[in-house]
C-alpha cells in the first residue's frame, strides 16, 4: 500500500515499474518477517496448496493484465482499492471473522477462487493482498489468526515472485530502491513493534485508516489530472 505511491509519486518511476519493483520488496519483506516468525511450523500444507495454486494462476493473469492497461487505469484502480482497504481498517469486521474462525474441512475449489482473486489482486497492483488473504483463509478453516498470517506470507512470496517474472520480460528493474526500501521496511517493522507495546490497536487502526484515505485521495487527484 506504501512501497507502489512511494516510488511513483516519490521517486518518479512509471506506474507499472513501481508496480513490479513493489513486488518484489513485498515478496522480501514478506520473507523476512516469515524466518522472524518461524512461520512454516504454523502451516496446513493440504489447504495451503490449493490456495497457492490458485494464487500462481491469479498473479500471472493480474500481472499480463497489469501490462495491457495504462497507467491511468492501473493507479485509478490502484488508488480504488487503498480506499477500500482504508474503510477496512476502520471497521471490526476483522474481530468477527476471527471470532468465528475454527477448523473446518478443507474447501479446495474455494481455496483455489480465493487464491486466484487474491494472486490477481497481487499481480495487477503490485501489494500483497494480506488485507484479503487473511480473511478468506480464516473463513476456509484456518483455525488462528497467527497461523492465517503464516500462511500469507508464504503466498504472498509465491504471489508475487511469479507476477514478478511476468513484468521482468517488459519492464527495467532498479535494484537501488528495492535494497533500500527492505532495508528501512525491517527497520520500520522493529519500530512499529515498539509502538505497537504503547498504543491500542484500535487508535493504531484509526491513524493508518487516516494515512491510506489521505494516499488514496491524492493518486487520485494525481490519476484524474494527466
Amino acid at each position: 500500500m506504501i512501497a507502489v505511491p512511494l516510488l511513483s509519486y516519490g521517486l518518479g518511476m512509471p506506474f507499472k515499474q513501481a508496480v513490479a519493483t513493489s513486488l518484489v520488496i513485498v515478496a522480501t519483506v514478506s520473507l523476512i518477517s516469515l524466518i522472524q516468525m518461524k512461520g512454516w511450523k504454523l502451516i496446513d500444507w493440504r489447504l495451503h496448496r490449493f490456495f497457492a495454486l490458485g494464487g500462481l494462476i491469479g498473479g500471472v493473469t493480474g500481472a499480463n493484465i497489469g501490462l495491457g492497461i495504462s497507467d491511468q487505469a492501473q493507479s485509478i484502480l490502484f488508488a480504488s482499492l487503498v480506499l477500500l482497504v482504508a474503510w477496512w481498517t476502520s471497521t471490526d469486521h476483522m474481530k468477527l471473522i476471527c471470532a468465528l474462525a475454527g477448523r473446518k474441512p478443507c474447501h479446495c475449489s474455494k481455496a483455489m477462487l480465493a487464491g486466484i482473486a487474491t494472486g490477481l489482486v497481487t499481480g495487477l497492483l503490485g501489494v500483497g493482498a494480506g488485507f484479503l488473504i487473511v480473511p478468506l483463509l480464516l473463513l476456509l478453516g484456518v483455525g488462528s489468526y497467527q497461523s492465517a498470517i503464516a500462511h500469507s506470507l508464504v503466498l504472498i512470496i509465491s504471489n508475487s515472485l511469479v507476477a514478478t517474472l511476468s513484468y521482468a520480460d517488459s519492464l527495467r528493474f532498479d535494484w537501488y530502491p528495492v535494497v533500500l526500501i527492505v532495508g528501512l521496511a525491517t527497520l520500520g517493522s522493529w519500530a512499529g513493534s515498539v509502538i505497537a507495546k504503547k498504543y491500542s490497536s484500535t487508535h493504531l487502526q484509526k491513524v493508518f485508516s487516516v494515512v491510506l484515505t489521505l494516499i488514496s485521495v491524492l493518486m487520485l487527484i494525481k490519476a484524474f489530472s494527466y
